[in-house]
């Protein structure tokens, strides 16, 4: 049966089936997917409900047939000899795979990668170890799993799908980070079936979140206004002169990548000689892809006026872009770090009148598909596939074409 049509400005609840609004008082409730009666949940507020009805889906589950059997074949399973899947939690598991598996090894001195028994499952780099920045991320996300006290349950425990559900509701209102986390449990959960100790992965089993898709191009002059504010920045009760805020932001867009490439630019990649303008060599976080960026007029001013900033605070450098001298000890002359610009742009944004309709990661949206407008085909994002292109291209210009048809006349017999 298909789903119900939602009201206009509710078509976020598809994620959430048989969650709904009361149109007269704003108080959510629920409705059963088999009986169909309702419930209230009683609140109006959005994040308390879904993690409410996140709670009621799981016990639903538990009363379909299809659970039962499923329940009633974990507990026969049980019954049998036990193993070292019986005797192993998830939570040791998690560390063991992290450290042993993914080479993940934390030191006083900051963490050492040694050899990586996790391979690329897609892409060109198909059965080679995973990057190191992929490395990093799937060892934060298992730490995050590893500190949950619903992570500490058997890898043999017959209602493992309930207790992985339940070891990730707490993310479920953020689609993006729960897939993630679904995503390296599912990494684990294989790992664990080559060591001998289950017998299938279970995360098939536990769908996926609906991520909505952000579609937003920031305009021309809301970006105008948004960085006029961040020239000035109050510190303290003290106002600075914050024209730096709003020039990282210009070389987001310029290098039209994501914030966290851009943050950790370095003197060392900009290399002057090359090209009409001098290059930017540099490598994705994401999918370790080189990178060679040939910088026109504009990008050669922007990476020329931070230089001269650092040189006018006196500060030395390795990196590009750092905090000046009116920050506290903790932080001048440090590489400025994402949140911070996050945090920025937000109040920016905010201060601007346009509070939560821009994100900072937008202005690579922006930049691409700008970039695409002006120049047509490229490889600016350092993308793989057509797919991810089309992704980051929100306007697509119109197919150019001539006509050379002329009358159709009637041959002369």
């Amino acid at each position: 049966m298909a789903p119900p049509r939602r009201k206009p400005g509710q078509e976020w609840l598809n994620r959430y089936p048989g969650l709904y609004i009361n149109s007269r008082d704003g108080v959510f409730h629920v409705r059963h997917p088999i009986t169909r009666k309702q419930g209230s949940l009683k609140t109006r507020d959005r994040q308390t409900a879904i993690r409410r009805w996140a709670i009621l889906q799981q016990m639903w589950e538990q009363e379909t047939p299809d659970f039962d059997a499923q329940l009633m074949a974990g507990n026969m399973a049980a019954a049998r000899p036990a193993g070292a899947g019986s005797r192993t939690t998830l939570r040791d598991y998690l560390k063991h795979w992290r450290t042993d598996v993914l080479g993940h090894r934390p030191t006083k001195n900051g963490v050492t990668w040694a050899e990586c028994h996790v391979l690329s499952e897609r892409g060109r780099n198909r059965g080679k170890p995973i990057a190191i920045p992929t490395r990093r991320d799937y060892a934060n996300d298992a730490r995050q799993l590893e500190e949950s006290k619903d992570s500490a349950f058997t890898l043999t425990d017959p209602r493992i799908l309930r207790k992985v559900r339940r070891l990730l509701s707490p993310w479920i209102t953020k689609p993006v980070h729960y897939n993630g986390l679904r995503n390296t449990l599912s990494r684990v959960f294989a790992h664990a079936v080559q060591d001998g100790l289950i017998d299938a992965n279970p995360i098939p089993d536990i769908k996926k979140v609906a991520e909505p898709k952000r579609d937003v191009l920031i305009p021309d002059d809301a970006y105008a206004e948004i960085t006029a504010h961040l020239c000035l920045h109050k510190l303290n009760k003290r106002e600075h002169d914050g024209t730096w805020r709003a020039k990282i932001c210009d070389m987001i867009y310029m290098m039209s990548q994501q914030p966290i490439d851009v943050f950790g630019l370095r003197e060392d990649q900009i290399h002057d000689q090359e090209g009409e303008h001098g290059e930017i060599h540099f490598a994705r976080h994401k999918t370790a892809v080189g990178i060679v960026l040939e910088m026109n007029q504009e990008l050669r001013d922007l990476v020329d006026w931070f230089r001269n900033f650092k040189r006018q605070q006196g500060i030395i450098s390795p990196y590009l872009m750092v905090y000046p001298n009116y920050f506290d000890k903790r932080s001048r002359t440090k590489p400025v770090k994402h949140r911070f610009m996050q945090l920025s742009w937000a109040q920016a944004c905010e201060d601007a009148g346009y509070k939560g309709q821009y994100h900072l990661s937008d202005l690579r949206k922006k930049g691409l598909t700008d970039e695409f407008l002006s120049q047509g085909e490229n490889d600016k994002g350092g993308h793989e596939t057509e797919a991810m292109r089309k992704h980051y291209r929100l306007v697509r210009p119109p197919k150019r074409s001539k006509s050379t048809l002329k009358y159709i006349k009637k041959k002369q017999a």
